[in-house]
């Protein structure tokens, strides 16, 4: 199930990142190296999280949202399953997909999908509770946002106001501000251009808005998430940084090593150290490592910060001289993350039987799935995705259902509900599920990492 799988995943992710800087044995920073900055301020957390001044990474993991492909796995009997396996964790924007998937849910409640026999595969309410123990809720709360366009973003924001009656403070790096102060350890307070409440919402009763020496009012900053890109971060300046990493909910360490694609290679090199020291149990081990026959066959580049597809490049694409030209060029040591690479398996996906358009022509497309966890604790999935395209980031609906008994028992009824039709097949291509189910309802599978 994605509940083992999340766990193992928890497990093994929050282990690594206590011990990025504290195990000199693993040399973690020289197997997946960082900007010099990025490991300055990550040091900078690491000694803050030791002191005490801020919390243990694993009591501020953020939100997570790994992205799944399923593929098809041939046993020797020669029966097949369908496998669920990782390709990425998205870590960067804290609320992109987790509002789409809670209005899609609820969409789908509304439009009466239980009088069909069908639950969704999230509750809605479950979600928004869960990005709602990001934050405190008796303090002002500010959400800094860069060139993201974040839709899942505003969405929040009017969650956060209509919860609450109070909405955030939207700000952008422009807006902040480093105000003098003796009393801080650190001589600085962080804050922020104050702009007067939205219209019709009251400020916050224990915000703190002042006049600074030039002339500006500003409010003081409590707590704030971050919608930035890893390079508008670190054109930040380092003592706005060290401020703003005591200050964010969705923590640096989070952004800088479990959104980094090269994670998931280190997850697999230490699993069996996780294994020997009792971090993980062989069955957890096992979810997260299961090989396949043709690993080392088909490859492509992905951009190790990239997201949403940028910057894919498959091997059979390129001629065997610009392969290994390609790689060459991802050792040189003067490469930059920005242009780094992973090296990751082609998947070779499922193809499902789906019906995308009212006029009712049927096509066979792979499924692209995600799930969303806070905090490592697993909150349903989020929505599916498809195309013919060999990079998808087409989002075909907002949201995705699993029947009380499994996925291949969803028939008919469920296309007067989606514009997706499922048929009851076990047929190559169409959709058919493990049929194990779990106590509450749910069909079960196997998931991997990549």
């Amino acid at each position: 199930m994605l509940r083992d799988l999340n766990t193992a995943l928890t497990l093994s992710l929050t282990d690594i990142v206590e011990r990025w800087w504290s195990d000199k044995a693993a040399q973690f920073p020289k197997r997946m190296p960082l900007e010099l900055i990025e490991e300055g301020l990550l040091q900078y957390v690491e000694h803050q999280s030791a002191a005490g001044a801020l919390p243990q990474y694993t009591e501020r993991k953020g939100s997570w949202r790994p992205d799944f492909l399923v593929e098809d796995i041939q046993c020797a009997d020669g029966t097949v399953y369908e496998n669920f396996r990782i390709t990425e964790i998205n870590a960067r924007f804290p609320f992109n997909a987790f509002m789409h998937a809670v209005f899609g849910h609820t969409a789908l409640e509304d439009k009466g999908m239980a009088r069909y026999g069908l639950v969704p595969a999230t509750t809605p309410m479950k979600v928004v509770d869960g990005l709602f123990t990001l934050f405190r809720r008796d303090r002002p709360l500010h959400l800094l946002k860069g060139e993201e366009p974040g839709v899942d973003f505003y969405m929040f924001v009017e969650a956060v106001r209509c919860r609450t009656g109070s909405a955030p403070r939207v700000i952008g790096p422009s807006d902040l501000r480093l105000v003098m102060n003796e009393k801080r350890k650190t001589g600085y307070m962080l804050c922020a251009l104050f702009k007067g409440p939205t219209c019709n919402v009251a400020p916050p009763v224990d915000s703190s808005v002042f006049l600074t020496d030039d002339g500006e009012l500003v409010e003081e900053i409590f707590q704030v998430g971050l919608e930035l890109h890893q390079r508008e971060l670190v054109g930040l300046s380092l003592d706005m940084l060290r401020e703003l990493c005591k200050l964010c909910f969705n923590d640096l360490r989070t952004i800088f090593l479990v959104h980094d694609k090269r994670m998931l290679g280190i997850i697999k090199q230490e699993l069996q150290n996780q294994v020997m020291r009792g971090v993980l149990n062989q069955q957890q081990a096992a979810i997260l490592d299961q090989k396949h026959p043709d690993v080392r066959q088909n490859f492509l580049l992905k951009a190790t910060r990239g997201g949403k597809g940028d910057g894919i490049v498959f091997g059979d694409e390129m001629t065997h001289e610009e392969w290994i030209a390609a790689l060459q060029r991802q050792v040189a040591p003067e490469l930059g993350l920005d242009k780094a690479c992973v090296v990751q398996r082609r998947i070779i996906p499922r193809r499902y039987d789906m019906v995308l358009k009212a006029s009712g022509g049927k096509v066979q497309y792979p499924l692209i799935g995600t799930y969303l966890t806070v905090n490592g604790a697993y909150l349903g999935l989020g929505g599916w995705r498809s195309s013919n395209d060999r990079i998808c980031t087409h989002q075909i609906v907002c949201t995705e259902l699993f029947a009380n008994k499994t996925v291949s028992n969803i028939m008919q009824p469920l296309s007067e509900l989606l514009s997706v039709t499922i048929k009851p097949s076990k047929a190559q291509g169409e959709i058919s599920f493990d049929p194990e189910i779990d106590a509450e309802g749910h069909p079960s599978a196997i998931y991997h990492l990549d």
